[in-house]
């Protein structure tokens, strides 16, 4: 190597070394001033602003957000509800066996003292139905939709006179009730007996050679018009 080229490099080398030390005495030792008690205070008044106005930020829109979420739809007048469901299937409970020991006798070997025992199989799930439910919210309404009439009028069991049984018949001529044809006979003697003593009644007809049909009981009250007669 020259010696020319050895020199030029040392001369580089400190002219760099010089420029680095002029520049780090020009810059001096990197340090922060503390800060004084009246500085911090105003800092920190300014950060509690900044603080409480995110603050109030945050909190109008979780109220926002709640008034969202929770605002439920309002329906006025009444209300029907459907609601349907499935539930367990609940079905009769049957006999259960009862083992009666009997002194002196052995117990017969039951099947699974028979057969070795198996492992656990699989298990079946309960079976299930659906029930559905309608419910109204007033009585009223339940009212419009289901009217309850009045209730059906029980029809009068009337009694034949003569055998007291439940009558079956009606008599066209003398309006009793009667349930068997003996009693037939015997209302319409009991008849002839009345008009022999008394005379014919002004709104009876006169009687056929032979007992007329029976007549069922019709569905409304005693004729008005007919004479009834009573017998003992």
């Amino acid at each position: 190597m020259r010696q020319s080229t050895a020199e030029h490099t040392r001369q580089t080398f400190l002219r760099v070394q010089e420029r680095q030390g002029q520049s780090r005495r020009r810059k001096g030792p990197h340090c922060e001033r503390p800060l004084t008690q009246e500085e911090l205070l105003r800092e920190a008044k300014i950060t509690e602003e900044l603080n409480l106005r995110s603050l109030e930020t945050y909190e109008r829109l979780e109220a926002d957000k709640k008034k969202q979420v929770h605002k439920k739809r309002k329906c006025p007048g009444p209300i029907i509800t459907y609601h349907s469901v499935t539930v367990p299937l609940v079905g009769e409970p049957g006999l259960k066996e009862e083992n009666v020991d009997i002194e002196g006798l052995d117990p017969a070997p039951s099947a699974s003292t028979l057969t070795p025992h198996a492992g656990p199989g699989p298990v079946n799930p309960p079976a299930r139905c659906s029930r559905t439910f309608i419910t109204f919210s007033d009585d009223a309404t339940f009212e419009e939709w289901f009217p309850q009439g009045r209730p059906p009028k029980v029809p009068v069991r009337e009694v034949c006179p003569v055998t007291h049984r439940p009558a079956l018949y009606r008599d066209p001529v003398t309006d009793i009730p009667y349930a068997t044809a003996r009693a037939f006979k015997i209302i319409r003697e009991a008849y002839k007996k009345y008009i022999t003593a008394h005379g014919l009644p002004p709104t009876a007809s006169a009687l056929g050679p032979g007992p007329p049909p029976p007549e069922p009981l019709p569905g409304s009250g005693p004729r008005a018009l007919r004479q009834k007669i009573i017998i003992k």
